[in-house]
């Protein structure tokens, strides 16, 4: 079973829209890190099922223009056409390896797995992997984190949930077929909350 890992938020600004975000509902905001190899940047906001948000955006726009990885392409071209809202999302697993296995054997196409990572605040390492099953503007992709990706500090993890994730329902059959996921009526049970596939034509998410 997939969990809900991050919800992907463009902004020109990170900084600023997750700070007007926190303060629209009551939750802590914290500064992410630099992608040096993407030349982006984020900010982000943690929750207690072991999720979070994050808001990201270009501080080099001509490296992040030359990168080949699917979710920087798609940042690039949000921003370009200043869309400044989730644009996309990403499922943990504990076995990308086994994903892997399968998009081979199904012909399924897929770009990765993508090593990276950033340094914190606090000077720490965080290291993850991707793995992008195509088309990927219309499937999530799939995250392993090689590092704890929560907060030392648990003051900065919020009390709320992000208990819900909404996406566009006419890309249910293309994420049952990449990822095999049982899907019931419209409602994917994830780890630590719904996936739901509905008629709206963006991403949308709810906290309590």
């Amino acid at each position: 079973m997939l969990a809900i890992d991050h919800i992907v938020i463009t902004a020109h600004d990170p900084k600023n829209a997750a700070e007007i975000f926190g303060e629209k509902h009551g939750i802590t905001v914290v500064k992410g890190g630099e992608h040096e190899q993407w030349g982006t940047h984020n900010y982000l906001s943690y929750f207690a099922n072991n999720c979070y948000i994050e808001w990201i955006g270009l501080f080099d726009k001509q490296l992040a223009s030359q990168s080949n990885n699917p979710l920087i392409k798609q940042v690039v071209k949000a921003l370009e056409e200043n869309e400044e809202k989730p644009i996309q999302y990403a499922l943990r697993t504990e076995d990308m390896a086994q994903f892997e296995a399968n998009f081979r054997k199904n012909a399924i196409p897929y770009h990765g797995p993508v090593a990276a990572g950033r340094t914190r605040p606090d000077g720490t390492a965080l290291s993850w992997k991707m793995l992008f099953p195509e088309p990927a503007a219309k499937l999530p992709f799939l995250i392993e984190w090689e590092s704890t990706n929560i907060p030392a500090d648990k003051t900065l993890v919020n009390e709320q949930e992000l208990t819900q994730l909404e996406t566009p329902s006419p890309y249910q059959t293309d994420v049952e077929k990449a990822l095999h996921l049982p899907i019931f009526n419209h409602q994917y049970q994830a780890k630590n909350g719904k996936i739901l596939f509905h008629s709206e034509k963006e991403i949308q998410f709810t906290l309590k």
